[in-house]
């Protein structure tokens, strides 16, 4: 089976006006919206397109004016080497810090963006994650991260409430918010909320580590 490559196939089906040709190909852009009546940031296929490429897919659209329109993935993945179902899962590790590595404590509700924010920093930086806010003020009291990302939207306490909180530690801890938020009214509010940096979603790679790397230097630089 060595060299085989496995891939499974995901389809959605509309039956609804169709997309123009001359427009399938900037429906994953950012912002696109297809016509002005439409609801939403025009942010959702993008985020897609992020996800699946970052898990080593692709996505793609075919459409038809007049007849609709069929989204596709496709995933790869390895097949199941057991399908023993009571297999005893390993028992969850306390978290270890390392100390030749920045911490950050990723603060983020939805497991899909927390393991793409792991797919784009494990390597280079120890991540602890927080589900909710109120998890997140826990974490940081108990493990003193070096930056912090803070999703905005979030249960139990939101992120400008944990943030909020947070500061009452530490009001030196760079704390970025991450949001899909898109309104310039939006990243004026963050800015005045006691956050250090603003991170529009879906991600982007290069400028996430590079806005990391900025705050690294500038703490080293006043240690």
């Amino acid at each position: 089976m060595t060299g085989i490559a496995f891939h499974k196939d995901f389809y959605v089906t509309d039956t609804g006006c169709g997309i123009p040709k001359e427009k399938q190909k900037s429906v994953f852009g950012r912002f696109v919206k297809l016509n002005n009546f439409a609801q939403g940031t025009g942010l959702g296929l993008s985020i897609c397109q992020t996800l699946v490429e970052h898990m080593g897919g692709s996505i793609g659209v075919e459409s038809e004016e007049g007849k609709g329109s069929t989204f596709w993935f496709t995933l790869p993945y390895k097949p199941a080497n057991s399908t023993d179902d009571n297999k005893k899962k390993p028992d969850i590790q306390p978290i270890t810090i390392e100390k030749n590595k920045f911490t950050i404590l990723i603060a983020e509700d939805n497991e899909s963006n927390y393991k793409l924010f792991a797919s784009i920093l494990k390597g280079e930086y120890q991540l602890i994650h927080a589900w909710d806010g109120e998890e997140a003020v826990e974490m940081f009291k108990k493990y003193n991260p070096q930056i912090i990302l803070m999703d905005i939207n979030m249960p139990v306490m939101d992120g400008y409430e944990t943030t909020r909180q947070i500061r009452k530690y530490s009001a030196k801890v760079p704390i970025i918010a991450v949001t899909a938020f898109a309104y310039a009214s939006d990243e004026q509010k963050v800015m005045e909320s006691g956050f250090d940096g603003y991170m529009p979603k879906p991600i982007n790679a290069r400028q996430l580590k590079a806005q990391l790397t900025d705050i690294m230097q500038k703490r080293i630089i006043l240690l």
